[in-house]
């Protein structure tokens, strides 16, 4: 993956304390990552990094909105997060883009920059819910598709009454008790 600046941080040069960074995150942002399942993303994420001699320290604040699928009627909606992660970023010889799950990383002592989008990705990501639906209205409704919900509710669990059940089957449900 191609570094992408917009969403870096040129840390050499600057005097060791606390620095303050925004950043905004947008539909282009994705063009780096085409297996996503987020159509569209707004977000602004507000960071601020403490940098020593020895390793970098970031606190993130990230809210905004992923426009992603809602699993009921495929239809889409936005869903809204807000949320604060850590990343700590020591020095070492070579650079490590993982991050472990102490969210602690390894950045080489050669690199003067640091290039955040993978994390701000893999954050987002994250934050999603596993199983996305469209929030009920204010009347506690479902406001998922109509036209989708009507097509599901009519094909589930349609069962053929006019078709009679092999009699051998009858014998076996009698193993139950």
């Amino acid at each position: 993956m191609k570094e992408n600046n917009k969403y870096s941080i040129q840390y050499s040069g600057l005097a060791d304390g606390k620095h303050q960074f925004s950043f905004k995150i947008s539909k282009d942002f994705l063009n780096d990552y085409p297996e996503t399942e987020i159509k569209d993303l707004s977000f602004d994420v507000d960071a601020l990094m403490e940098k020593t001699s020895r390793h970098l320290g970031f606190e993130f604040h990230i809210e905004g909105s992923a426009n992603v699928q809602c699993d009921r009627c495929l239809d889409y909606f936005d869903i809204k997060l807000s949320f604060d992660k850590e990343l700590y970023v020591v020095f070492g010889e070579e650079t490590s883009d993982l991050t472990d799950i102490d969210d602690r990383m390894v950045l080489s002592r050669k690199e003067d920059k640091l290039d955040l989008s993978k994390h701000f990705y893999d954050y987002i990501n994250l934050q999603i819910p596993l199983q996305n639906i469209h929030p009920d209205n204010e009347k506690g409704e479902s406001s998922c598709n109509n036209e989708m919900l009507e097509e599901i509710e009519k094909h589930m669990g349609e069962e053929s009454s006019s078709e009679e059940v092999d009699p051998r089957w009858d014998k076996l449900k009698n193993l139950y008790n």
